[in-house]
């Protein structure tokens, strides 16, 4: 009995000192892979995380960070699904709408946002719509007689205003194709559009601050699922719902504001190399040199956990069918 219990002893201790190897990343690269081209909301967040993440997790690797933009991320949720490897080392900085994509286009996606492993969210996000200064348009009221021309780089730049157009009847027009929000951000500088109508309130805070000192811009509607403190004089999209399924309908579109900044990895996973991204991820968003860091740039932090984000995608996919396919009827076809 005495030996079984010494060798049952060992492998216990031989099990754990394999999990603990399996989830370092000692002498490897993590790299961070952006959604998104460079200079834009995402990629500044991505590599605010990234100068920070490596001391957070198991064997302190080196983090390198690159840009897979696409379709509004649906190209890297793609990679990361199928082709990166499912050893921790790659995580995608995605749009969160990759998660109602396959609801919408399934046609377009090769993911299960159900399967991919959610490693955590630098912030809860509200998105805005912009007019340049120079525009007829000074509020949302106006858009229900006037056009307001917009950017569309992919995500919430397209969807938003589309969507508001066939549930409220606004005069959004979408010029898409813009490879990135830099890219449209410049085109409504330089005259070619009029605005932008999916933009984050951290991301036009963190790029764009001279813009808001200076009124460059005006903000026109917000998005979130509950007013913004720092917006409170800007319209709130669910005071213009005006029956229960619109409001439904606008859940579907907006809840995944609550993890607006996701990071998400292969599924398939060793559950320890998720734990580890899971707790380094947790361990950054409260580091103190991190946050300082974050302030420095004017980025906003509001961090949500991995556990939190699975539990959120579990109750989109609980939207009655019907929602979806009013939201289908109006966006499906036209993302």
């Amino acid at each position: 009995m005495g030996l079984r219990l010494a060798a049952l002893s060992v492998l216990c201790m031989l099990g754990a000192a394999a999990s603990a190897e399996e989830a370092s990343f000692r002498g490897r690269q993590v790299t961070m892979i952006v959604g998104t081209t460079p200079g834009g909301g995402y990629d500044a967040f991505t590599r605010l995380i990234a100068a920070h993440l490596g001391r957070h997790l198991p064997g302190q690797p080196a983090i390198v960070v690159q840009n897979m933009p696409g379709a509004g991320s649906v190209v890297l949720a793609n990679h990361i699904y199928n082709i990166a490897p499912k050893d921790g080392t790659v995580i995608g900085a995605v749009n969160p709408q990759i998660v109602t994509e396959p609801l919408m286009r399934p046609e377009r996606v090769k993911y299960d946002p159900s399967r991919m492993l959610w490693i955590g969210s630098a912030l809860r996000e509200t998105h805005i719509a912009i007019a340049w200064h120079t525009s007829p348009v000074t509020r949302l009221d106006d858009l229900f007689t006037t056009e307001l021309l917009l950017a569309g780089t992919g995500g919430a730049t397209d969807t938003f205003p589309i969507f508001l157009n066939g549930l409220l009847g606004t005069r959004f027009k979408v010029i898409s194709g813009y490879p990135g929000m830099k890219e449209g951000l410049l085109a409504m500088e330089q005259g070619e559009v009029q605005g932008n109508g999916g933009i984050t309130w951290a991301s036009l805070k963190a790029t764009q601050g001279e813009w808001l000192r200076d009124g460059k811009v005006r903000l026109i509607v917000q998005y979130g699922l509950a007013k913004h403190p720092d917006l409170a004089a800007v319209p709130w999209v669910y005071d213009y719902a005006k029956t229960s399924e619109q409001r439904a309908a606008m859940n579907l579109v907006f809840a995944r504001q609550e993890f607006g900044r996701p990071y998400v990895a292969p599924p398939g996973l060793p559950p320890t190399v998720v734990a580890a991204l899971r707790q380094g991820f947790d361990a950054t968003m409260a580091d103190p040199e991190f946050r300082a860091d974050a302030a420095r740039r004017a980025i906003d932090i509001d961090a949500v956990g991995g556990t939190e984000i699975q539990a959120l995608i579990e109750e989109i996919y609980k939207t009655p069918k019907a929602v979806i396919a009013r939201v289908k009827e109006i966006i499906g076809e036209k993302e």
